[in-house]
C-alpha cells in the first residue's frame, strides 16, 4: 500500500510540474529571438540597413485592411511579457505594419485587441497621421497571435484595510481587550 500512495504522489507532482511549466510559455512560433533582434525603432530610422532581420513584435491593433492577397494591420508598439503577450502600456511609441498573407477578418481583428507578430523587416512606407508622414517599418508576419483586448483589473466597491482599525486603541478591540491582547 504505501508503494502506490507513494506513486501516486509522484504521478500527481509530475502532472503538477508540467502543468506549471507550460503556463507562460509563448505560443507555437512565437519563442524569444535572439538577445540583438532589432526593436521596432531601430527599423524605423535606419529600415534599410536593417532588412531582412527577424522580429518578434506586438502591440495594439490601430486599424486592419484586407488586400487582394495579404492584410495589412497597423499596431502601436508595445513591450511583451515572457509569454509574448504585449503589455498594456510602456514602449517606445513606434507604429508598424504587419503583413499577412491571406484574409483577416476585422471583425475579429478588431482595433483595441492586442497582436504579436514573429516574421522579418521587409521595408519602410511613409503614410500620414495626421498631417504628419510617418515612417511605418513593415514586418511580413510568418506567425501571429491575437490577444484580447486589455482590461485594468477592477478594485472591488468595498475595500477595508486589514491594518487599520478606526476604533484602536479605544473601541471594543483597544488595550482595554481581555485575553490575550491585554497591553
Amino acid at each position: 500500500m504505501p508503494r502506490t500512495l507513494f506513486g501516486r504522489f509522484l504521478v500527481l507532482s509530475g502532472v503538477g510540474l508540467l502543468l506549471t511549466a507550460c503556463a507562460g510559455n509563448p505560443p507555437r512560433g512565437l519563442e524569444p529571438l535572439a538577445a540583438d533582434a532589432p526593436t521596432a525603432a531601430q527599423v524605423q530610422t535606419d529600415p534599410a540597413g536593417l532588412r531582412g532581420r527577424e522580429v518578434r513584435w506586438g502591440g495594439e491593433i490601430l486599424s486592419i485592411e484586407n488586400l487582394s492577397r495579404d492584410t495589412e494591420i497597423e499596431i502601436y508598439s508595445r513591450p511583451l511579457f515572457d509569454n509574448a503577450e504585449p503589455k498594456p502600456d510602456g514602449g517606445e511609441g513606434v507604429r508598424f505594419f504587419a503583413v499577412v498573407r491571406g484574409f483577416l477578418d476585422p471583425a475579429h481583428y478588431s482595433p483595441g485587441k492586442r497582436l504579436t507578430v514573429r516574421g522579418r523587416v521587409i521595408d519602410k512606407v511613409r503614410r500620414p497621421v495626421g498631417e504628419y508622414n510617418y515612417v511605418y517599418p513593415v514586418v511580413e508576419a510568418s506567425q501571429h497571435h491575437l490577444w484580447p483586448a486589455y482590461v485594468p483589473p477592477q478594485e472591488p466597491a468595498w475595500f477595508r484595510d486589514p491594518y487599520y482599525d478606526p476604533w484602536w486603541p479605544w473601541g471594543p478591540w483597544g488595550p482595554y481587550r481581555p485575553w490575550p491582547y491585554r497591553w
